[in-house]
């Protein structure tokens, strides 16, 4: 083997260690995007006395989202005062698309009526859910996390327009992890444990309309309601109270 031949092979080796070398740092200072989606599994079994399904179809409306929420970046929140986005944690979709899945999930799962869409093009539906969702972000506290989602939802009788129900929640759940994943299984616990209460308040509605039957014994009422998570506060370091304060 050559002198001349011995330096090429060389050259090609230290080629070879630099390109390695530099993808790793790379990978190191360029660290993957982690997406994360609100999921649960709704739970199905319907309440004594219901009339489930109801003889309506329901169409789920595409929810409004405040701007500051609507991006794929998940929030985090210091102060009321001060919020950031993450760089790499985002939600796998937009999130007014997100929640209204969501929605559509638990209501199909419930059975609560024989025809529950996202879109209708050869029927007019007879109701249609809407709302705003007001919060959908992480506290941090220093030392402290929570989940944060606040939501109004509003139902209207499609023939006339005329609102026939309405609901709204500001609640967050302490999680014990400052790992994300940990935040949005909090989010989601917070949804699954409201739309089971707008499921069983729906349920109220439509089976005393139908039948003008009073609800049954340990059944919501058609009323808001908000979890008691929700009355906790705490103060951070700076004085502010992290927890907004319940819609009046």
């Amino acid at each position: 083997m050559t002198r001349e031949t011995i330096k090429r092979i060389s050259l090609c080796i230290l080629t070879i260690a630099v390109v390695f070398n530099g993808g790793c740092i790379w990978s190191r200072s360029n660290p993957t995007r982690q997406y994360y989606i609100i999921n649960y599994m709704p739970q199905t079994t319907i309440p004594t006395g219901s009339k489930r399904p109801y003889d309506c179809a329901l169409h789920v409306d595409r929810f409004e989202v405040q701007r500051i929420f609507n991006r794929q970046n998940i929030i985090y929140r210091y102060s009321p005062n001060r919020i950031q986005y993450y760089e790499l944690e985002r939600w796998a979709v937009r999130p007014d698309y997100m929640i209204r899945d969501v929605v559509f999930k638990h209501l199909e799962a419930s059975r609560l009526t024989n025809h529950v869409a996202l879109d209708f093009l050869d029927i007019k539906p007879d109701y249609r859910l809407e709302g705003t969702v007001e919060a959908l972000e992480k506290y941090d506290a220093g030392d402290l996390f929570y989940a944060h989602l606040a939501m109004t939802f509003k139902m209207l009788r499609v023939s006339d327009g005329q609102q026939v129900w309405t609901y709204s929640f500001d609640d967050r759940r302490r999680v014990f992890s400052g790992e994300m994943v940990h935040t949005v299984a909090g989010l989601s616990a917070i949804m699954q444990a409201n739309m089971d209460v707008i499921i069983n308040q729906l349920d109220t509605l439509f089976l005393t309309g139908e039948t003008g039957m009073a609800p049954v014994a340990g059944q919501a009422a058609p009323t808001t309601a908000v979890p008691p998570d929700s009355t906790k506060s705490d103060i951070d370091e700076s004085g502010f109270e992290i927890i907004p304060e319940k819609k009046k």
